[in-house]
């Protein structure tokens, strides 16, 4: 993947990234692309792959929960 394809990625939401993770795999499952091209669209979508989930990641560590008490703390000290 090209440097300017990285740099693309990033200016994706979680949800525009996920749904052209979803196109790509419906045009690698249909299979009737040339050897190159599906080579490349698979390499697109292991990167969007990767980027979902360094996004769910980055999520659930910043995901915080509220006590009883009023008090805001971090999910997995719940």
């Amino acid at each position: 993947m090209s440097d300017k394809e990285q740099d693309d990625l990033k200016d994706l939401t979680f949800e525009q990234a996920y749904r052209k993770l979803e196109e790509t795999v419906k045009k690698l499952e249909a299979g009737n692309l040339p050897l190159a091209e599906a080579l490349s669209l698979y390499q697109k979508g292991v990167a969007l792959a990767q980027y979902c989930s360094q996004q769910l990641d980055s999520a659930e560590l910043s995901i915080q929960v509220l006590t009883p008490s009023g008090e805001l703390v971090d999910f997995d000290e719940v």
